[in-house]
């Protein structure tokens, strides 16, 4: 029995790390728009390394095992492998054996919110390295957040009005930052207006009942504070309470 337990977990996290491996992959070439995958070799090409742009052998990516193997080094230009990578995959392994644990019972649950997980993850790793937060995971995780209420709620009306009150919103503040560049030339404002959006729409989602008050809560004591550090974490502070939310409440 406990055999059989363990390896469960092995088996999870291995998963997870898999998973991770794939979200390096998005994390490297999203913000740089190069292609992600593709059956076109003229349009997209398989791992290469970030730094000469040597393709990689199979078991040059492999997760984790492969950071150690090449002790964190490229085989070929010898530059040091960014660290975002084996931390991406051993995060996104551990999360998979939190989640099987809280969840394991319940496989459609422990999908959504490990892809909900993944996502947020990836997310804040982008944005802490290159400074702003791709649409498309954004979208990701509405939709992810659309099942996940169609599941809990066994109907659409609740989320539908939820998410359109959230859109709503999220059209004011960005038309108020416009507004504001226009009379004042102040670039920042669409920037966190933007970060801002990111977080409404998700929220509107994956919080319910007293899971908006605590985001809206966190978001306004996070406003009270604005300096370069405070701002540079409203992405990752809030969208990880989302996260939090969505699993407890």
């Amino acid at each position: 029995m406990i055999l059989t337990v363990i390896i469960s977990y092995l088996i999870t996290f291995l998963f997870g790390t898999l998973i991770g491996n794939f979200t390096t992959t998005i994390f490297h070439r999203l913000p740089r728009n190069i292609m992600i995958s593709g059956f076109d070799k003229k349009l997209t090409q398989p791992p290469f390394c970030s730094n000469c742009g040597h393709i990689l052998r199979f078991y040059e990516y492999l997760p984790i095992l492969s950071w150690f193997s090449t002790f964190g080094k490229c085989n070929y230009c010898h530059i040091a492998i960014t660290k975002s990578y084996i931390a991406l995959e051993i995060l996104i392994g551990l999360i998979a054996i939190i989640l099987y644990y809280l969840f394991g019972q319940n496989l459609e649950y422990f999908f959504i919110y490990f892809c909900f997980a993944t996502l947020v993850i990836l997310n804040i790793f982008i944005y802490l390295k290159h400074n702003f937060v791709p649409i498309n995971i954004t979208l990701g995780i509405i939709a992810l957040g659309i099942i996940y209420r169609t599941l809990t709620d066994q109907e659409i009306l609740l989320w539908v009005t939820s998410l359109s009150f959230a859109a709503i919103i999220s059209l004011w503040i960005i038309r108020n930052s416009l507004v504001d560049i226009r009379n004042s030339g102040n670039k920042n404002a669409i920037s966190t207006a933007t970060v801002i959006v990111h977080l409404i729409l998700p929220a509107s989602l994956w919080c319910q009942n007293y899971g908006v008050l605590i985001f809206t809560t966190i978001i306004i004591f996070l406003r009270l504070f604005p300096s370069a550090i405070m701002n540079k974490l409203n992405y990752p502070i809030g969208i990880i309470t989302i996260l939090f939310i969505g699993l407890y409440y």
